[in-house]
């Protein structure tokens, strides 16, 4: 996979100024190319993308979920390899709601929009899971990390997305 370079400078750009709370609004609103109206409704956007996601990570359908990736997407769970583009992707999900049912909320910790089509969410999530395999619930929480690319069309959808437990394994 050929990654651009100038993206890569402006996301490590981006996650060095987020570890300083006070700039990161400021950085987000510079970067965004178009000052801050274009940044409130990219977020905006993002968000709902967001809302999007984990209404149908809980509804189990992965057909709600392929829309909102773009089609080089990357699926990057814990203890397996990553999945990637929209084949790849969708039997990770499929294999995913075969065995888990989801009932979890999540949180934005924080939200960049680092250039006029690339920004990140850190996100947190929490509530349970049902395995369908040992009809067993269990809490779940992770944190996570969203990339997203806005698309041509204007629509932001995620472009990488990885997560990982804070449970302590059982």
């Amino acid at each position: 996979m050929i990654v651009n370079p100038s993206f890569i400078a402006t996301l490590i750009a981006a996650l060095a100024v987020s570890a300083y709370p006070g700039r990161a609004a400021a950085q987000a609103a510079h970067s965004s190319g178009s000052g801050g109206a274009a940044t409130a409704n990219d977020e905006a956007a993002i968000k709902s993308t967001l809302a999007s996601y984990n209404v149908a990570l809980n509804a189990g359908k992965t057909a709600a979920v392929l829309p909102l990736y773009t089609d080089d997407g990357v699926f990057m769970p814990p203890y397996t390899q990553s999945a990637v583009g929209k084949d790849a992707v969708r039997k990770a999900y499929d294999a995913v709601f075969d065995e888990l049912k989801f009932q979890v909320k999540f949180t934005i910790a924080e939200l960049v929009v680092m250039a006029p089509n690339w920004a990140y969410a850190r996100t947190n999530s929490a509530g349970s899971t049902d395995h369908h395999s040992n009809g067993k619930t269990t809490a779940e929480a992770n944190q996570e990390l969203f990339i997203f690319r806005k698309g041509d069309d204007g629509n932001w959808r995620i472009a990488r997305y990885s997560f990982s437990p804070t449970n302590p394994p059982a």
